[in-house]
């Protein structure tokens, strides 16, 4: 895993690799700017209040690609929206808890399930990993991540129906769909604020190549 470090962590149990060293430390360098950034605000006091208290107006169950966080991509400040991100944004019972919470806590009106071009978890239930990505991955060795495909698999269907010429990015629309499809099955909630009109449930997918969002 790389060099070992001779000091001991900052909790005084065993030695860092010298890589997750490094990536520990670009996070606390990182929290010391935000920190930084706070005390240097014209109100030091009034920006740590406002970042404490959260009035999100809408619900984004997005994926947990690092390409696509939600709060940059649609350009928000902290708290304005109620983020839930899991790989392919796929819809479970704790997913759709967490919609459910938010929608009591916050009375959000909008919920946008996000997906995105290129999705890893969608290229692996297609069997169209990039070359190289599949010993990466080891799909096979995870129960759990073996798990995660096979929902995604479930979610595309097989497919059928859509463009030849570019099944991936059909394939990550669909899955998108079937989380939305998912969320008002699991949930007698959502689906009831739906029907009644007090909550709106959009699909879209983020386009990595342009930061462009499509809106199903």
């Amino acid at each position: 895993m790389g060099e070992w470090l001779s000091d001991p962590g900052a909790d005084g149990g065993a030695p860092l690799a010298a890589p997750l060293a490094a990536a520990l430390d670009l996070l606390k360098a990182g929290n010391q700017r935000f920190l930084q950034a706070i005390a240097d605000s014209p109100d030091p006091e009034g920006t740590v209040e406002a970042l404490a208290q959260a009035e999100p107006y809408a619900v984004i169950l997005g994926c947990s690609d690092s390409r696509v966080p939600p709060e940059i991509v649609f350009n928000e400040t902290v708290g304005r929206l109620f983020v839930i991100r899991v790989a392919s944004n796929v819809a479970g019972n704790e997913e759709t808890a967490t919609v459910e919470y938010a929608l009591a806590r916050w009375k959000c009106s909008l919920v946008v399930v996000l997906g995105h071009t290129q999705c890893g978890g969608v290229a692996a239930a297609m069997d169209k990993l990039p070359p190289g990505a599949e010993g990466r991955l080891n799909i096979g060795g995870s129960m759990h991540l073996s798990s995660l495909i096979s929902r995604i698999h479930s979610n595309l269907g097989f497919m059928g129906g859509g463009s030849p010429a570019d099944p991936w990015a059909d394939a990550v629309r669909l899955n998108v769909r079937h989380t939305m499809k998912q969320l008002t099955t699991l949930s007698m909630t959502l689906r009831q604020q739906v029907d009644s009109g007090r909550l709106v449930l959009l699909g879209a997918v983020y386009h990595v190549e342009t930061g462009a969002v499509e809106f199903l």
